[in-house]
């Protein structure tokens, strides 16, 4: 039997000859410490809090995609509203760090660094979306990041810039707002859809986020 962590993958190896029956669907989930909290503490600085907070977690390398972030960061910069958020570290943070100067980037993105992981559900908290995406990449497309599964976990609106099966599942569970990958124009357009969206959407939103881990990942 072969176990797979996508229905992407199912539908790969179906193509490839392999009786569906031979299939089994076996989902990668989060840690236990990944779960919908109250922050009782700020722990953004001078990022304003009554900002619209977009939140990166994890690697930050080629796959990534931080060329079409970046973009749409550009687009969006004169909006004060909208903040960007990277927590982590990777190859092109040296790169990215030089772009956010590059593209006056200084007050809408932030770059904070690492921090262990049982702090992420606390910094994911003070986050109204969370932001993947990936380069364009056929095996991107037939994967689930692991970083998707943290954010469904925390109950928290999805800005994805992926192709494949990621998207499909967000929009599906009406769980955030897609793109395809290196699409930085949409993703920009999302963005600000999202950002004028009232509370009590963005919070179903995230309910429906929570709803698809436990459906399908827990």
């Amino acid at each position: 039997r072969i176990l797979v962590s996508s229905n992407g993958f199912i539908n790969s190896i179906e193509d490839k000859g392999v009786n569906r029956d031979k299939i089994d669907f076996f989902p990668q989930w989060a840690e236990p410490i990944f779960r919908p909290i109250a922050s009782h503490e700020y722990l953004l600085g001078d990022i304003p809090e009554n900002s619209f907070k977009i939140m990166f977690a994890g690697n930050i390398g080629e796959a990534q995609d931080f060329v079409s972030i970046l973009k749409a960061a550009r687009i969006l910069k004169d909006n004060k509203k909208i903040q960007w958020i990277i927590l982590g570290n990777g190859r092109k943070e040296k790169w990215v760090k030089e772009e956010i100067n590059n593209l006056g980037l200084e007050n809408t993105f932030h770059m904070m660094g690492r921090y262990p992981l049982e702090d992420m559900p606390s910094y994911y908290s003070l986050a109204d979306a969370m932001l993947i995406s990936l380069k364009k990449d056929y095996i991107f497309s037939l994967t689930i990041p692991a970083k998707l599964q943290s954010y469904l976990a925390c109950g928290k609106p999805i800005l994805a810039m992926l192709d494949g099966e990621s998207p499909k599942l967000i929009k599906d569970a009406k769980a955030g707002f897609t793109c395809d990958s290196e699409d930085a124009d949409q993703l920009a357009a999302n963005i600000l859809k999202m950002s004028r969206m009232e509370n009590h959407e963005l919070s179903q939103m995230g309910k429906n986020s929570l709803n698809l881990y436990k459906r399908m990942f827990n």
